[in-house]
């Protein structure tokens, strides 16, 4: 066996060894803020990752009041829901998602939260932020 072959033994074994097992699946939802305003663009980002990379996944957005869906993603925008935790349409990405809402004056002073429900493989997560939207004239 010659000096190379038992080199590239070496890094294989290592790689192997360096190489997590089973990696857990990471999942992440952030926002412009908590406190969006009426009428100006709101932006929400959901990740999901696995040992770093990119996973396939679908995403419902709902928003909720205490516990009750109140709003939810479907025909391409947010709308009231009634369908309970199965509302909203899925939204299919891998790795990571975008998008922007655009708050309405009647969720003004209401405590909302902003829900992501994350599904990749056999993982489902419940991912949300509290919101407290602003009339558009505050600071």
């Amino acid at each position: 066996m010659g000096r190379h072959t038992v080199l590239v033994a070496a890094l294989a074994t290592a790689l192997v060894v360096a190489a997590p097992a089973n990696a857990a699946v990471r999942f992440t939802l952030t926002t412009t803020s908590k406190t969006p305003k009426v009428g100006e663009q709101w932006r929400w980002t959901v990740t999901v990752r696995e040992g770093g990379k990119p996973v396939s996944a679908r995403v419902k957005l709902q928003i909720l009041f205490g516990q009750m869906i109140v709003g939810c993603w479907t025909g391409g925008k947010m709308a009231q829901c009634k369908n309970g935790a199965a509302a909203g349409d899925p939204i299919a990405f891998n790795g990571r998602r975008t998008g922007v809402i655009t708050w309405t004056a009647d969720s003004v002073g209401v405590p909302l939260t902003f829900q992501a429900v994350v599904t990749a493989g056999k993982q489902t997560r419940r991912l949300g932020t509290p919101v407290q939207v602003r009339a558009s004239g505050t600071g």
